[in-house]
């Protein structure tokens, strides 16, 4: 942990929503990322309640169970046109990873992961996301 603290005080302060269906996972994720300086709210699902969010990434289950790709890429689609935010997606479905590049997600990260590892995909994930913001915006030379 004092390796990521130490990586994190120089890393942007980006704002993440969690979506986790399970409490546990959902109450140590956001704990392990705000103790790491991130902006973090968490929620049980993508509810209304989380309508007005504005932030940097969503790092979301996939809440398909038994696990559907066409399920759960319809999810995140729905997520993309809410938020213009970067996806992670969490999951304990060896379907996910196989149909990884399906899936309309910035990275899938496989349960039981390291928060960690959690935490330098979340940072490339918001860094490659403002990048192309960046260049979106730039105008045109003509």
């Amino acid at each position: 942990m004092e390796r990521l603290v130490n990586e994190v005080i120089a890393m942007d302060q980006w704002s993440v929503l969690v979506v986790e269906s399970d409490n546990a996972i959902r109450a140590t994720v956001v704990e392990g990322l705000r103790d790491c300086g991130l902006v973090v709210e968490g929620t049980g699902a993508a509810d209304v309640s989380i309508e007005l969010w504005r932030g940097d990434v969503i790092v979301t289950d996939t809440f398909a169970s038994p696990y559907s790709t066409e399920a759960v890429a319809a999810y995140l689609d729905e997520l993309r046109s809410r938020f213009a935010a970067g996806l992670v997606v969490l999951t304990g479905h060896d379907g996910a990873a196989v149909d990884a590049a399906q899936l309309p997600a910035d990275a899938v990260v496989m349960k039981p992961f390291d928060l960690d590892d959690l935490i330098e995909v979340i940072d490339t994930v918001a860094r490659e996301r403002r990048d192309r913001d960046e260049r979106n915006r730039r105008p045109i030379a003509s």
